[in-house]
């Protein structure tokens, strides 16, 4: 197998930054760029950060993105975090679109993993995840069978969270019972490794719930290469 080059978006997020420290634990990863609006916290030789401020447009990095193997798409806010369904549509739907497009344009062989949400439905009485439903089928009319579908439950922050979330507080009392409740609730290394072994090329099934996320993060985690240390 070649060096895998990872394409990242959303990597300042609660998933998205763990895919990155993930990615970069593993040898088979040769190379992982990220798409970010601010530098990331974390450095190394292997990081590339590809600082964007229009997320509406990708279309200056075309020639970056001719360069990646896989894309992880990370990129998202809860819902009641959102200050507007306009909001809520851009950051869910828009900016992921436009970066979908651009990068097939780009490279036609391209795989797209997607985190998409637990109850993401275009029947749903829920606006969330009617948006979230459109931008899954949107990006499976631009990938076709090359796109993996994502839809974690509640996603506890291994290492924290930047910004407070009120869904963190009332999720804690169930925590000691997860064990019951893993059809709703994960983490976010556990999804970043699922997403990493499907961006690797895995077979997984799609969309992905819970438990195909948890057998295939522990698929990922037998077949992971440790990296040399970086000097």
């Amino acid at each position: 197998m070649h060096p895998m080059r990872l394409l990242v978006l959303g990597p300042t997020g609660v998933v998205g930054a763990e895919v990155v420290r993930e990615a970069l634990q593993d040898g088979r990863f040769s190379r992982v760029m990220a798409i970010s609006r601010r530098a990331l916290a974390v450095t190394h030789p292997r990081l590339e950060t590809l600082l964007h401020a229009d997320f509406n447009d990708f279309t200056d990095l075309r020639s970056r993105l001719i360069e990646v193997d896989a894309a992880i798409c990370a990129l998202g806010m809860a819902w009641p975090q959102a200050k507007s369904e306009a909001q809520y549509r851009a950051v869910t739907k828009e900016y992921v679109m436009a970066l979908a497009r651009t990068l097939k344009d780009s490279n036609h062989e391209v795989r797209f993993c997607f985190v998409s949400g637990h109850g993401a439905s275009s029947t749903s009485s829920q606006t969330w995840a009617r948006i979230k439903a459109e931008t899954e089928a949107a990006l499976r009319d631009t990938f076709g069978s090359r796109l993996v579908v994502f839809r974690p439950g509640y996603i506890n922050p291994v290492h924290g969270r930047e910004s407070r979330y009120w869904g963190d507080t009332v999720m804690r009392p169930f925590m000691p019972f997860r064990g019951l409740m893993r059809r709703y609730i994960t983490d976010s290394e556990t999804v970043a490794r699922a997403l990493l072994h499907a961006a690797l090329g895995a077979t997984i099934n799609s969309p992905a719930g819970n438990f195909e996320i948890e057998a295939a993060s522990t698929a990922y985690v037998a077949s992971r290469v440790d990296a040399a240390p970086s000097a």
